[in-house]
């Protein structure tokens, strides 16, 4: 049995994963009976040009859905037993209709999250997002300061960004900041965490930056001696502060150390599956495209399309690549202790890696 360093089990993230005690059986492989968690891309269009942007946002696509076709789809997603929505783009705040969009969601009983960069918002705007009764907001910002900031986002956008945050607290919005970890901010990890205390927020998460759309062509991949020193020194800081302070996308999806530290020691496979893509989530680009992982957006990997197909039908049938055991024709994975456990990591970094395994891996042989 494989034995793991201090570093490679406290590099095993803490992201919560899905229990399997509410997942049916689908042949072999495990689903949900509804889609937990839908993710909608309401808009590609943005005002911002980000160097790390995974999905390349700036131009809308030709096709995208307008107001009451988005309704319509939310509709059928709450019939289907969708219980969280994530709003994304783009710039969710440019979208026609999107006050409404938002307030017709949480009319349904979804709990519903807006994530901005915080650019547009005002204070009329944070006010007509209290109306729309928003669960929450969540802003991202890449720097505790303009300088560092701008390096990803562009300059002079700080300090709206700030005033963004501010106008949401001020109109008693649960809000968030969201940090992208790059080799041009890595080092500023602290600061920002002072910065989000200051301006009052509920929560902010950091997560490494991923290799797609505009990230791959600029070459901003984060070294894995820099993601590991980046997530150790979050977990030694974290107790320090009042804020509440999360990761996300440092490595496999498990709910604790100590699954894997029991599964790897009883050889018993863990209550969790790794990645929930398909599983218990899927995602709506901007013309009602889907997808199961919004980082494999890609006419290769599409589902079906939310206005033109049955939602009902899509998941029931749909989404083969990742209800299967794919990891299995891995090399790396097929000599792993642990490849029960992890099930390959993350299929889109793997597949961005020519399948030979996912590129995070800390694991050699």
């Amino acid at each position: 049995m494989m034995e793991l360093s201090f570093d490679e089990m406290t590099f095993l993230a803490d992201c919560p994963a899905t229990p399997l005690s509410h997942l049916e059986s689908n042949g072999q492989h495990l689903i949900d009976n509804n889609p937990y968690q839908v993710t909608i891309y309401i808009t590609r269009q943005c005002n911002l040009n980000c160097t790390h942007c995974y999905i390349s946002a700036g131009k809308p696509l030709n096709d995208e859905l307008e107001k009451e076709e988005w309704k319509h789809i939310i509709k059928n997603l709450s019939e289907l037993g969708t219980k969280v929505l994530y709003i994304l783009g783009g710039e969710p705040l440019l979208k026609d209709g999107i006050f409404e969009i938002i307030h017709y969601s949480t009319t349904l009983g979804l709990y519903t999250s807006l994530s901005t960069n915080g650019i547009l918002v005002s204070d009329k705007v944070s006010e007509t997002l209290k109306k729309s009764k928003i669960n929450e907001v969540q802003v991202s910002i890449d720097g505790p300061n303009e300088s560092i900031n701008s390096i990803i986002r562009g300059k002079n956008n700080f300090n709206l960004a700030v005033n963004g945050v501010k106008n949401l607290i001020k109109a008693e919005i649960p809000t968030s900041i969201s940090y992208v970890i790059t080799e041009h901010n890595k080092d500023y990890i602290e600061e920002m965490i002072s910065l989000a205390e200051n301006l009052g927020v509920k929560s902010i998460n950091f997560s490494p930056v991923q290799i797609f759309g505009r990230a791959k062509l600029n070459n901003l991949l984060l070294k894995r001696n820099s993601a590991i020193e980046a997530y150790k020194k979050i977990k030694e800081i974290k107790d320090n502060h009042k804020i509440k302070i999360t990761t996300n996308g440092f490595r496999f999806y498990l709910n604790n150390i100590y699954d894997v530290y029991l599964s790897l020691k009883n050889k018993v496979k863990a209550n969790y599956y790794s990645c929930p893509a398909g599983r218990s989530r899927f995602v709506i680009d901007a013309n009602g495209d889907i997808y199961g992982c919004e980082l494999l957006i890609n006419p290769m990997f599409k589902e079906g399309n939310a206005i033109k197909n049955d939602l009902k039908d899509i998941w029931k049938n749909k989404f083969k690549t990742f209800r299967k055991d794919w990891w299995l024709n891995l090399n790396d994975c097929k000599q792993c202790s642990i490849s029960s456990l992890c099930q390959g990591g993350c299929l889109a970094r793997t597949i961005n890696n020519n399948m030979i395994k996912d590129q995070n891996c800390v694991f050699k042989f």
